[in-house]
């Protein structure tokens, strides 16, 4: 029987995402790469990517440094040569997203690349790691390339700890994986406070923020599906309901066999069906509401009842 609470205060994100770090970085990358889609043409967006972007970084860097130390136990941090090599491809996607805004011809294009590209692919470290902090602060607090911005900074962060520390060992594999859970947490946080600002932002149709969460992924992560099955004649305990739903909470029930069933809310326990319950048909899906199984403000207990004298019921339960 599933185990996961849902409520409507819980962090959806952080239960999505817990023992999963697979599903963590799948919903983190979606939250932040569409609201950077958005960030030049909607201020909400960039409010909320400003946000997630470095508590997304710092998950990242975590995981990969745990997931390098599980590989390789006692390993050096990412070396700058690694960070170089694959440097041009970061450049790249720079200058494109600059481009998009000031055209190459532009005198501020001239500025932020007066030798192009070369002084970031070629030199000793220390010039490239020079031409980053130097094209950082030509970008200064032009808003228009705020977005492109916050990527190059955590570049650069990220080539200084690497030029620092390069030769400094890892941390031990329990700490690095203390690291991860903190850091996929707080991004977790952040999400959730995202979440508020979107709604609000979008109140009176909350349904522009949805793209900026994929829904049906966390629908499908976070619903809890319960198997069960019931002896003829017999009333069988379902769920009990750790939480209060509101009134519009509903179950998809899937009677699988030929049997009818009552489902229905009591407050006790071992809760016998009362006035008030559900009819379920033999072989049927069907989507049913809480509210008309009981009184779901006193009755926390979801039951069912097999009607059928031979036969044995075999059901799903998703709570929706």
């Amino acid at each position: 029987m599933a185990k996961k609470r849902y409520g409507l205060f819980v962090n959806r994100f952080e239960v999505a995402t817990r023992n999963s770090y697979t599903n963590a970085t799948y919903v983190f990358k979606q939250h932040v790469d569409s609201l950077f889609a958005d960030s030049t043409t909607s201020p909400i967006a960039l409010t909320c990517y400003n946000r997630a972007k470095p508590m997304y970084d710092l998950y990242q860097a975590s995981h990969t440094t745990q997931s390098g130390q599980s590989d390789t136990q006692g390993g050096k941090v990412q070396t700058m040569k690694v960070i170089l090599k694959g440097m041009p491809l970061h450049v790249d996607d720079w200058e494109s997203q600059i481009k998009s805004v000031y055209k190459v011809d532009s005198e501020k294009y001239k500025i932020l690349f007066p030798k192009g590209k070369t002084s970031f692919n070629s030199g000793t470290q220390q010039k490239r790691v020079d031409a980053v902090e130097t094209l950082l602060l030509n970008i200064g607090t032009d808003a228009s390339l705020a977005a492109v911005k916050a990527i190059i900074q955590t570049f650069y962060d990220a080539m200084l700890a690497s030029y620092n520390v390069k030769d400094v060992s890892k941390k031990s594999t329990k700490t690095d994986s203390k690291a991860t859970e903190t850091a996929r947490k707080n991004m977790s946080y952040v999400m959730e406070g995202n979440y508020g600002l979107l709604l609000d932002a979008n109140q009176d149709e909350p349904m522009l923020a949805s793209k900026y969460f994929d829904e049906p992924y966390m629908s499908n992560t976070l619903q809890m599906n319960f198997d069960l099955k019931v002896k003829p004649l017999a009333t069988k305990r379902a769920i009990e309901r750790t939480y209060q739903k509101p009134l519009t909470q509903q179950f998809q029930i899937n009677n699988k066999l030929n049997t009818t069933l009552k489902v229905f809310l009591s407050a006790k326990r071992n809760g016998l069906v009362g006035l008030v319950f559900v009819t379920i048909p033999p072989l049927s899906i069907g989507i049913y509401n809480l509210v008309d199984m009981g009184n779901n403000a006193t009755q926390k207990f979801l039951s069912i009842q097999n009607m059928d004298d031979k036969i044995k019921a075999d059901i799903t339960i998703k709570v929706l």
